[in-house]
């Protein structure tokens, strides 16, 4: 059997193949339904949303922005 990037095979302690690391980064996409099925979290999906939010410090600029026009009202 030929090896796959991102795929691990683990054994036990008897030597057989138990279980299979994934690198979800690679094959998150793949797998997710499979995930969603056993109703477990998609973790890498909340780190590529958190990757994208905001500082702390464009949060303030953007609440301060938010203020001052409920202010003009």
């Amino acid at each position: 059997m030929s090896q796959v990037s991102g795929i691990q095979f683990e054994k036990d302690k008897n030597g057989l193949k138990r279980f299979v690391r994934i690198d979800l980064k690679e094959h998150g996409k793949e797998i997710e339904p499979f995930l969603q099925k056993l109703n477990i979290k998609n973790d890498w999906q909340f780190e590529e949303e958190w990757q994208n939010s905001l500082t702390p410090e464009q949060f303030k600029k953007d609440m301060h922005s938010r203020i001052r026009k409920w202010n003009k009202k």
